[in-house]
């Protein structure tokens, strides 16, 4: 898009350890962080940056996006949260340094005022005239965490051998799967082969996809907001099976795409998977690109700022209040 960007990581290390350390004791890894930030934000030309983007802005502390605010004075600052706000610790205490905060999760955006924005998709192209030959009825490939593996398990259980499936269960670490085999006990009864530590490439990850009929998504009980995957698989003309109720009022939604399962009690309805898949509008294609998402955000912190001038912040400090 012609910008000159510098990216750092909201989080300072990417060990599961800290990873950890951010969702338990949030309070006190970020005093950890704060040194790494200030010392970089020390490095950069003020007068060079123009907007600031934070994306979650999971490790960053209260210190931290005030220096930057001191610091870029000629930039506008954006805040952007792809998960629900429930799952995103100590955000309340850097809400007041942005102009604009923007969110993927339609109740949060109700709830405390802010914009809503979906995620977007990699660039994925419509499936080819002779798609590839299909190998399994539906595939899930992620990360797990909350009841995913219970649904996905379910889901074994009531269609065993008549439903083929492919399922790539992914843990950050070794630590992290002994963990959760503590308290979830479908996983003693994974298949062989479906549970991993390593991830996946992204080249294995759509040739899976390619050789599906569908995709299972089960989003966090915390959010409301539809997930990547959600958004590259229907762009890629799969079908998607979701947990997510939301996606219903999504522009990206159409019985022929999409079906809503129950994570209780998970049931495919008959021919789902072998009936027509009507296509999606180029217009729709472009708004839910990376290009399309950013390029809404930058224009609502640039007119949030504008409109700052003269309101001031109490707006900001009354959602920063709803959150405490």
């Amino acid at each position: 898009m012609g910008y000159a960007v510098t990216w750092w990581d909201d989080r300072a290390k990417s060990s599961t350890w800290y990873k950890l350390a951010i969702r338990l004791f949030p309070s006190i890894t970020v005093r950890w962080s704060d040194h790494s930030y200030l010392e970089r934000l020390s490095q950069l030309n003020p007068t060079s940056i123009s907007h600031v983007l934070v994306v979650k802005g999971e490790g960053l502390s209260r210190q931290v996006v005030s220096e930057m605010r001191k610091t870029l004075t000629s930039a506008s600052f954006g805040l952007y949260l792809w998960d629900g706000v429930a799952n995103v610790k100590g955000v309340s205490n850097i809400l007041q340094a942005f102009d604009s905060v923007a969110t993927f999760d339609p109740v949060d955006a109700k709830t405390f005022g802010w914009t809503f924005r979906p995620l977007f998709g990699r660039h994925i192209s419509a499936v080819k005239k002779t798609p590839e030959p299909v190998t399994f009825d539906w595939c899930f490939i992620g990360t797990v965490h909350s009841d995913r593996h219970l649904v996905i398990h379910r889901l074994r259980q009531r269609y065993g051998q008549q439903v083929q499936s492919f399922v790539f269960a992914y843990f950050p670490s070794p630590l992290m799967l002994f963990v959760r085999r503590l308290t979830d006990w479908t996983l003693w009864f994974a298949p062989k082969g479906t549970l991993a530590t390593q991830a996946m490439s992204a080249a294995e990850v759509a040739q899976v996809v390619k050789c599906s009929k569908a995709v299972l998504d089960v989003e966090h009980p915390g959010q409301c907001g539809l997930t990547m995957r959600t958004i590259e698989t229907l762009l890629a003309e799969k079908k998607l099976m979701t947990t997510n109720q939301y996606i219903s009022e999504s522009t990206l939604f159409d019985p022929s795409r999409v079906v809503v399962i129950n994570r209780n009690k998970p049931e495919i309805p008959v021919n789902f998977l072998d009936t027509y898949y009507e296509p999606i509008a180029q217009s729709l294609r472009n708004y839910y690109s990376c290009a399309g998402w950013v390029s809404e955000l930058l224009a609502l912190q640039d007119k949030a700022r504008n409109s700052k001038v003269n309101s001031g912040p109490r707006d900001q400090q009354v959602v920063n209040e709803k959150i405490i």
